[in-house]
């Protein structure tokens, strides 16, 4: 992994803090603060932002191109979005810094929580009460998405939980976009027998391999960069935790990878974006359940139709 790190200032009014956040993470920020609250990577801050105050966000990227060439990168990725008019915001290069200067702060921020009735979320540093049943899964923060604070990573486990609670629970999962590996980790520690982990970011599949080694699961899940067009098989369970465009982009792939009455689980979707992935996804073999919502994301659910 990279040792040092870039940190970039944004200054905005709280009404783009969201959509800031999520262009930042399209361009492979490993982590966010806004003002002295940390977050997982866009987490929604525990008290509501003030639409019309000013605030700084602080993002981190790893130090692998000059500085004037990655703000000229943001710069660019926010033009392309008419919400960003000129003077709505500002970009700095703030400093270069170890990886343990900003990683080693989430620990004040990050405990211990329980998903469904028998997954247990814990970072490292803390020591889980795991009831009869249960099963205890150890995610720390740091260089890669998801430590199952963030909402749309929660809705994934959620959904994925009450799948594997089911009477028929999925045997093969496909996990498009992993990030830290979690939505994979969960689900085999729940009895899922195999599963594939994709991410095209070679920083993530690094962590996401890291951490099914930390959780003792290596013969049950692979991490792989193949973009999701070259993996082959169908799968009972396939999840894409990733942006609505991504989703809508990659739709046809997602759906070729399902079996006949397998499961799609679609997040990261914004709620004013909901309609458009709904669209996107109309008119396919897929059965559609309701979505499921937290905070300012939405999960959508689908189940494709069994050949007669």
């Amino acid at each position: 992994m990279k040792e040092n790190y870039l940190s970039i200032d944004v200054k905005l009014k709280g009404v783009l803090v969201e959509v800031a956040c999520a262009v930042l993470m399209e361009q492979q920020c490993c982590g966010i603060l806004i003002e002295d609250r940390q977050l997982d990577t866009f987490e929604v801050p525990d008290n509501p932002l003030d639409l019309d105050k000013d605030y700084t966000l602080t993002a981190y990227f790893a130090l692998e191109v000059p500085a004037a060439l990655l703000l000229q990168q943001l710069w660019s990725a926010f033009a392309a979005l008419p919400v960003f008019t000129p003077g709505t915001l500002s970009l700095t290069a703030s400093q270069s810094l170890p990886q343990v200067d900003w990683a080693q702060s989430w620990k004040q921020h990050f405990t211990g929580f329980q998903v469904g009735n028998r997954l247990i979320v814990h970072p490292s540093w803390e020591a889980p009460y795991v009831e009869k049943n249960q099963v205890a899964i150890e995610i720390d923060p740091g260089m890669a998405f998801g430590t199952g604070t963030h909402a749309t990573t929660r809705l994934c486990l959620d959904a994925i939980a009450e799948q594997l609670e089911g009477h028929q629970r999925p045997l093969r999962l496909l996990d498009v976009g992993t990030g830290s590996g979690i939505l994979a980790i969960g689900a085999a520690a729940l009895g899922c027998d195999r599963v594939v982990a994709t991410d095209i970011d070679p920083v993530a599949c690094e962590v996401a391999r890291e951490n099914v080694v930390r959780n003792n699961l290596t013969g049950r899940i692979t991490v792989t960069s193949d973009p999701l067009e070259k993996i082959d098989g169908h799968y009972d369970l396939v999840v894409a935790n990733i942006l609505a465009e991504e989703n809508i982009r990659l739709k046809k792939a997602l759906l070729q990878h399902v079996r006949p009455g397998g499961w799609l689980i679609l997040s990261g979707i914004l709620k004013e974006k909901e309609s458009l992935v709904t669209a996107a996804f109309t008119g396919t073999e897929l059965n559609v359940l309701p979505p499921r919502y937290r905070e300012d994301w939405v999960c959508l659910v689908y189940q494709r139709q069994q050949v007669v």
